[in-house]
C-alpha cells in the first residue's frame, strides 16, 4: 500500500547552521511516527519543513504519492497536511468559535463536511470546547488551548496531522485528556500522525516508526518499537545505546 507520507533525505538549515541532517521515513494510512529529542534536536525543524513553514535544504516530501516539497504551507493544508505548532498557535482576541471557523474554512471544498456536522464531531471529541464557544481563546486553560489548536487543525480535514510537543506546559491531567483524544483519532479514526515530544509517550500502541534526534542527527530509528526510558536517557546524553 502506498504511504500517505514519504520523507526522503530531508534536511533543514538556517543560513550556515544545519538544524536537521538528512532524515527519511514513511508513514502508512493510520500510521504513527514518534519523533523524540531534547531542546535543539531538530524536531520542530522537521515538522515545520513537512508543513511548508520552512524550506528544506535538500530532500523530498510526498503526500499520497504527490511531491509537495516546494508547495507553500497554505496549499499543503489544502492537500491534507496540518500542523499543531509548539505553543499551540491559537489567536487571542478571537473567540473559540472564530478559531474553529478558521479551521473549517481552510478545508478543501471536496473534503469539507457541513459546519454543523464538523463542529458536532469536534465538540464530541472535546466537549469542553462546546461550553466555551463564545469565550476569547486567551481565557482558556493551557489544556483547553491545546485542545482548541488540535480541533482547529482537524477541521481542515487533514490526511496527516503534525503535532509539535502537544504536552508542553500542561498539567498531567490535561496531558492525559489530550492524549486520550489523540489515541482515538489515530486508532479509531485512522488519522496518520507525526508526533513530536521531548519524552516518550504512550498512545496505547507501538509507533510504526520511532526516531530520536540529537543536535540535528538521527541517533535512533526503529520500526514498531519505542525506546525504553534508560535508552532515551543515554541517547539524550549522547551515549550510544548498548555502550558500556
Amino acid at each position: 500500500m502506498e504511504p500517505v507520507l514519504s520523507v526522503e533525505g530531508l534536511a533543514v538549515s538556517y543560513g550556515p547552521v544545519a538544524a536537521l541532517q538528512p532524515i527519511s521515513f514513511h508513514l502508512a494510512q493510520g500510521g504513527l511516527a514518534l519523533v523524540l529529542g531534547p531542546n535543539g534536536a531538530g524536531k520542530s525543524s522537521l515538522v515545520r519543513a513537512l508543513a511548508g513553514a520552512v524550506r528544506p535544504r535538500q530532500g523530498a516530501i510526498q503526500l499520497a504519492g504527490q511531491d509537495v516539497t516546494r508547495i507553500p504551507a497554505y496549499k499543503r493544508v489544502k492537500r491534507g497536511i496540518a500542523l499543531v505548532p509548539e505553543g499551540r498557535g491559537t489567536l487571542p482576541g478571537l473567540s473559540v468559535l472564530d478559531n474553529l471557523d478558521l479551521g473549517w474554512h481552510s478545508a478543501p471544498p471536496e473534503r469539507r463536511r457541513s459546519k454543523a456536522e464538523s463542529f458536532a464531531e469536534i465538540t464530541g471529541l472535546f466537549p469542553v470546547l462546546g461550553q466555551r464557544l463564545q469565550q476569547d481563546c486567551k481565557t482558556l486553560s493551557g489544556g483547553e488551548m491545546q485542545m482548541l489548536a488540535i480541533a482547529r487543525a482537524l477541521l481542515s480535514r487533514p490526511r496527516v496531522l503534525l503535532l509539535d510537543e502537544p504536552s508542553l506546559g500542561l498539567a498531567p491531567q490535561a496531558v492525559a485528556r489530550v492524549y486520550r483524544a489523540l489515541a482515538q483519532l489515530n486508532q479509531a479514526n485512522g488519522l496518520s500522525m507525526v508526533l513530536v515530544e521531548q519524552k516518550s509517550v504512550n498512545l496505547g500502541r507501538l509507533p510504526d516508526t520511532s526516531i530520536v534526534l540529537h543536535s540535528g542527527h538521527i541517533v535512533y530509528q526503529e520500526s514498531n518499537r519505542r525506546p525504553a526510558e534508560e535508552e532515551l536517557s543515554a541517547l539524550y546524553l549522547g551515549v550510544a545505546v548498548g555502550a558500556a
